[in-house]
């Protein structure tokens, strides 16, 4: 009995010491497991372009860019509206989000220091919106947007934004609209309607649905010839800085800044860069900060109400 119990003793620190360091190990382990990058990437977006099989197809080639670039497997995963965005990157059913300026802002309200920036396209930092009118109001191009309030008085013209929650296809042209005009458009027009994406604004106003519309340029633009000719534009915002590809901060430092940097080596060299950059009407990505949407937060939080 006298021999066993030093070493009955003993054996009791060496297995109170075993488990201090599977302790620490644990705490060491879990650390590592957080920056353990995930075995696939999901990438949303705010779906902008009524036709989601043309999102799917170059959302595709964008995810499989950063696939090939980071060595994850990177899958599109289509969301039906814009609020349905914002809320996969924040409970993370995403990791990455092609994000307008307002869902930017949205996520950042939700996510705070969870959100940060991969990059944004060129065009993404002088973007404007088109006001455009059906030939049969007879209205030509206008110096503000005062003076297409004046003109419209009286004439029960219905007016289409985009979606209630596009940057670029409602909440920057009623900001406009408010700030040129002193009136909401809903004190001008006879009805105002959301149609849900820039395309579509651009056909009901080509086909007289509604007299007059607001989208964004590069949807005008790419648009064909017959049709910008039955939606000609009236009038053009001033420039705002506008979508970004967004991402979860806890996919870790490394994951990201490789992300970072496959996103702005997006070229017209390989099939998927010169299918991305001509859907999304851009030369090549840039790098951006999240305070470069801080405005929008703002702008948000003052109250100005965009819908649901």
């Amino acid at each position: 009995m006298h021999h066993h119990r030093p070493a009955s003793r003993r054996g009791f620190l060496l297995s109170a010491a075993a488990l201090a360091v599977a302790a620490s190990l644990g705490v060491n382990a879990g650390e590592a497991l957080a920056q353990q990058p995930p075995a696939k990437l999901i990438i949303t977006a705010i779906p902008d372009d009524g036709d989601a099989d043309r999102m799917r197809e170059n959302f595709g080639a964008l995810a499989r860019h950063l696939g090939q670039a980071v060595g994850i497997p990177v899958e599109y995963m289509h969301v039906e509206n814009y609020a349905a965005s914002v809320t996969a990157l924040a409970t993370g059913r995403a990791h990455v989000a092609w994000l307008g300026a307002v869902t930017t802002a949205q996520a950042r309200m939700q996510m705070g220091e969870q959100l940060t920036i991969l990059g944004c396209r060129d065009i993404d930092k002088g973007f404007v919106s088109y006001f455009i009118a059906h030939p049969a109001t007879g209205l030509g191009p206008v110096s503000d947007l005062g003076e297409l309030a004046q003109a419209a008085q009286g004439k029960g013209w219905s007016f289409t934004f985009g979606s209630k929650s596009s940057t670029s296809g409602h909440m920057m042209p009623r900001k406009y609209f408010m700030d040129q005009a002193g009136a909401t458009p809903e004190k001008v027009f006879r009805s105002v309607a959301y149609s849900g994406s820039h395309d579509v604004v651009m056909q009901m106003v080509a086909d007289g649905t509604h007299q007059l519309g607001a989208l964004n340029y590069a949807s005008w633009d790419k648009a064909d010839d017959a049709l910008k000719a039955r939606a000609p534009i009236v009038y053009k915002t001033p420039p705002y800085t506008n979508y970004a590809l967004a991402a979860r901060a806890d996919l870790g430092p490394d994951l990201l800044a490789r992300l970072r940097a496959a996103l702005l080596a997006v070229d017209g060299s390989t099939p998927e860069g010169a299918q991305v950059l001509k859907y999304l009407k851009a030369g090549k990505f840039i790098e951006a900060d999240i305070g470069e949407w801080q405005g929008y937060v703002d702008l948000l939080e003052s109250g100005i109400d965009i819908g649901g």
